[in-house]
């Protein structure tokens, strides 16, 4: 008896040793594949500069997609650079930039000529609010703040109280340029205006906080933040510009599906408090372009109300302004993919 358990044991503890030798090996072989698998799927970074005008829940889907890291699945290192919307668009003419978020103000551009195309709209209706003091209403609405006039926040302003009633020939309007939207908020807490035109969060901290609601721009159709780049670089890097409209329609889409996230979001990075944060999200969401793309009736129409602003009377073909093909040929890639 003892004989034939020493035998088993010879012939036994080899094959089991050689099993736990092959196991780690086996496991270790799979690893280095899953990694080196991974390594041909992920992308080499591009280090990509973006102008914005501020850091703004207009412009939430750079943000939030470059924290949570959808650019970088792209290939795109996005260095996101705060300023003036006309210096931007001057640095991306210059090739000091490689892409301006001022969708409007590179349009107005490339109607004068300067070889500028705008590729996608992260907005294509308004997410302004008119917004008076407590207890106010638009009757007694004398003074107006806007970040500029003849910005689009003015043109919202004016479109407001036109529904309400006000800006007749006789009216005693006046509008303030404030520069930005932070200052046109101060300037309503400060109560040196009656009224001011805001976009999310300051629309939720006034409103939250007991000022009037007088009505929204919501269902105005124009263009506000999106993804504009010289002509050439369609051509010379066409790769990343498709990464980079990927990136943009990947963290929009990924914004509208992931509520309680994207509020989290708000309160961390913007520093906002959980209401405020819940109500600018609603705001968000309601006006957020998923598709990036714009119907031709309203382009047509946005570029119409540009060439008058500028006294613009040639004309001029749509392509020279903006170029969607390459956001056209991103969704279909993208929708065949998910259909796998």
């Amino acid at each position: 008896m003892g004989v034939r358990r020493m035998r088993m044991r010879k012939v036994v503890m080899p094959l089991a040793l050689l099993w736990l030798m092959l196991l780690p090996a086996e496991l270790w072989g799979a690893n280095l594949a899953a990694q080196e698998g991974g390594s041909r799927l992920r992308k080499p970074l591009e280090k990509v500069k973006l102008t914005v005008a501020a850091k703004s829940l207009t412009l939430l889907p750079f943000y939030f997609g470059k924290a949570k890291g959808i650019f970088e699945e792209e290939g795109v290192d996005l260095d996101i650079v705060v300023i003036r919307p006309p210096i931007g668009i001057t640095a991306l003419q210059a090739g000091e930039v490689d892409y301006s978020a001022s969708s409007g103000v590179g349009m107005r551009a490339a109607l004068k000529g300067v070889p500028l195309r705008a590729l996608m709209f992260i907005q294509t209706r308004l997410s302004f609010s008119l917004i008076g003091q407590p207890g106010g209403n638009e009757k007694k609405v004398k003074t107006v703040a806007v970040s500029g006039v003849g910005s689009l926040a003015h043109y919202a302003a004016v479109a407001v109280l036109k529904r309400l009633g006000r800006g007749g020939p006789n009216d005693t309007l006046t509008y303030i340029t404030t520069n930005t939207t932070a200052q046109s908020y101060a300037s309503l807490m400060g109560k040196a205006v009656d009224a001011a035109i805001l976009t999310p969060p300051y629309t939720s901290m006034a409103t939250i906080g007991g000022y009037a609601d007088l009505g929204n721009a919501f269902d105005m159709r124009d263009v506000q933040g999106g993804l504009v780049a010289r002509a050439s670089q369609l051509q010379e890097h066409r790769e990343q510009v498709k990464a980079m409209i990927r990136a943009i329609l990947r963290s929009l889409d990924y914004i509208v599906r992931n509520e309680a996230e994207v509020i989290s979001y708000l309160q961390k990075e913007f520093h906002l408090e959980p209401k405020v944060a819940a109500d600018s999200y609603g705001i968000v969401k309601r006006v957020l372009n998923t598709s990036g793309d714009i119907e031709e009736s309203v382009l047509k129409s946005v570029i119409e109300n540009m060439k008058k602003e500028a006294q613009i009377t040639a004309d001029i073909p749509t392509d020279r302004v903006v170029d969607l093909a390459l956001l056209r040929e991103v969704r279909s890639e993208l929708q065949s993919k998910n259909r796998k």
